[in-house]
């Protein structure tokens, strides 16, 4: 039987706005239990909030480490979290992680769970670095945004547990939606910095159809508002509606502002904004340390 290879090359949909560097994008799961009001990926993914993990994966992850070119980064995952709840017991991401990183591979960790900090032995040792994605530090907020996935409180200290470990570490404040989550930013940016966090990721919320009703369902005073932004005066790009340039920007300096007064690095993602970059890649994946020769 054919294996189909698990490690893959990163490619947002050609998305002419997307800046990130040449790396792959690997996942154990297909699917998410997280259930982001925001997310996307129900919109190509079939029973997109029934994580699973992917039939014999250790095995094609092991075919395709045959063919991948080590000098490129991993990004480990993008359409489902690394980290979901079945992880605890399945163990693949670790697997998957302990094969990766013994084998000289560079790995970009990007996640929202703090069972990350479980595999903290295997990541200190290895090519790699770890993203966390905090949309907000409001509990109440973010448990309407995120239902599913882990508070931003145990986030928060799940990074300085790793910080403390030696890894390398970003914040991905993604996606950020006017009037919902925009506002408190001053406090995250600060709680990340004294975290000792290198760098920021930061995105506007970019609305497909089913997403969109779903944010709209958990915030339904925001419905009319959000409704003016992204399907009147906003614009399409792509296969999603984005804010009018002018608001994005405006949304994006301003925590540019904040996250480079307190001495991190900023990136947008997907926003065609190169000027307000001043980190060495968007993603983070510049903070991996090489550790280790390929075998």
């Amino acid at each position: 039987m054919r294996l189909v290879r698990v490690i893959t090359s990163f490619d947002p949909w050609n998305s002419p706005l997307c800046t990130c560097p040449d790396k792959y994008s690997v996942s154990a799961y297909t699917g998410c239990s997280y259930k982001c009001t925001y997310c996307y990926i129900t919109s190509y993914i079939p029973r997109a909030f029934n994580c699973r993990a992917k039939k014999n994966f250790l095995n094609r992850l092991r075919d395709g480490m045959k063919h991948a070119d080590p000098g490129k980064p991993i990004s480990m995952a993008n359409s489902s979290d690394p980290y979901p709840p079945v992880e605890e017991e399945l163990r693949l991401t670790r697997r998957a992680l302990q094969m990766l990183l013994e084998s000289g591979f560079m790995v970009l960790i990007i996640t929202k769970s703090p069972l990350v900090t479980r595999d903290v032995d295997v990541i200190k040792e290895g090519n790699c670095s770890v993203s966390m994605s905090i949309s907000t530090l409001n509990d109440k907020t973010a448990k309407r945004l995120e239902p599913g996935a882990p508070p931003p409180t145990k986030r928060v200290d799940a990074i300085k547990r790793l910080v403390r470990s030696g890894v390398p570490c970003s914040v991905r404040v993604d996606p950020l939606i006017p009037r919902i989550n925009d506002e408190g930013v001053e406090e995250l940016v600060k709680t990340m910095a004294d975290s000792d966090v290198r760098h920021v990721v930061a995105s506007t919320y970019k609305a497909k159809k089913d997403s969109f009703a779903r944010v709209v369902e958990a915030f339904p005073e925001a419905g009319e508002r959000l409704t003016k932004f992204y399907w009147s005066i906003g614009k399409q790009i792509g296969r999603s509606r984005y804010l009018p340039r002018e608001m994005r920007y405006e949304i994006l300096l301003g925590l540019k502002k904040l996250v480079e007064e307190r001495g991190l690095t900023y990136a947008t993602c997907r926003e065609g904004m190169l000027n307000l970059q001043s980190g060495k890649t968007c993603d983070g994946s510049h903070l991996i340390q090489k550790r280790k020769k390929v075998k």
